[in-house]
């Protein structure tokens, strides 16, 4: 179901052209587990003119001669997706638990992502070695409760379960205290198959900074580019679902996202007429 998405030539000689940064360095300088996060959607023309202008200060990440890695997460939820329907609903005291694997390392993490009284995200991280990504296992699930009970008091913790997997690959460059991803060759899974996930000509960016507003942003703001809502959680439902709402998202799905305009031979439709 997924197709490998080619990174454009002119955007691979320009993140292997200049130094690099190490993840050694990057963890000292720009770790920014409590920052503010900002999402953009470009095609690889306007990445290509971001990469120009900031190609003096940023740097991107090399792994053991290795500038493009591969990530896949898998994300639980309540059976009700109480978690999908608390970030729809721009709840303040919202979370989102995942499991990550960074392929190319073998690193896995546990991880709890919450939202701070300013809005800023805050994410807690828990080393995962040995342990079945689909599962939360019970140092994970105290973990989680611990997280919870420090950032929303009282705030119940519902029974979680896997609810969909993704993949996809990421450029990160970094400068100073901040921090630019570019993940492209998105796709989404879950227990009844795939569907395609972002379109091959775009690119997601997150700009992500201590506080306030970054180069990157600027530099964005300057090429005309709006920051948008995309939680890569929340489209992922909104693209396997055919039973959940995604109104504030629907925008966003069918301009950018391949698996949303689907026809009688789409997966969804498929699954809908299993149903009947």
């Amino acid at each position: 179901m997924s197709t490998v998405t080619s990174m454009p030539i002119p955007i691979a000689r320009h993140l292997h052209a200049g130094a690099s940064i190490g993840l050694d360095e990057l963890q000292r300088t720009a770790a920014l587990r409590t920052r503010v996060d900002r999402k953009y959607i470009v095609d690889w023309a306007t990445l290509e003119h971001l990469l120009d202008a900031i190609s003096s200060t940023h740097r991107p990440l090399e792994i053991d001669g290795t500038r493009v890695f591969r990530y896949e997460s898998v994300y639980f939820d309540s059976a009700d997706l109480a978690a999908f329907r608390a970030h729809m609903q721009q709840r303040r005291r919202r979370f989102k638990v995942r499991t990550r694997l960074y392929v190319d390392s073998g690193l896995q993490t546990f991880e709890v992502k919450l939202k701070g009284r300013r809005g800023e995200t805050v994410k807690h991280q828990l080393p995962y070695a040995g342990q079945d990504r689909a599962t939360i296992a019970e140092p994970a699930r105290e973990f989680l409760t611990a997280r919870l009970a420090e950032a929303y008091p009282q705030l119940e913790v519902p029974d979680l379960m896997p609810v969909l997997t993704n993949r996809y690959r990421r450029v990160t460059l970094a400068a100073g205290g901040e921090r630019l991803t570019c993940d492209f060759d998105l796709s989404y899974a879950d227990a009844a198959g795939e569907v395609p996930g972002l379109d091959a000509g775009f690119v997601i960016l997150e700009s992500k900074c201590e506080r306030g507003t970054g180069s990157v942003d600027r530099e964005l703001r300057r090429l005309g580019i709006a920051p948008v809502a995309c939680s890569k959680y929340c489209v992922g439902i909104g693209l396997l679902r055919a039973d959940v709402r995604v109104n504030d998202l629907r925008w966003l799905l069918r301009r950018y996202f391949t698996g949303h305009d689907r026809g009688p031979g789409h997966p969804l439709e498929l699954r809908q007429a299993a149903r009947v």
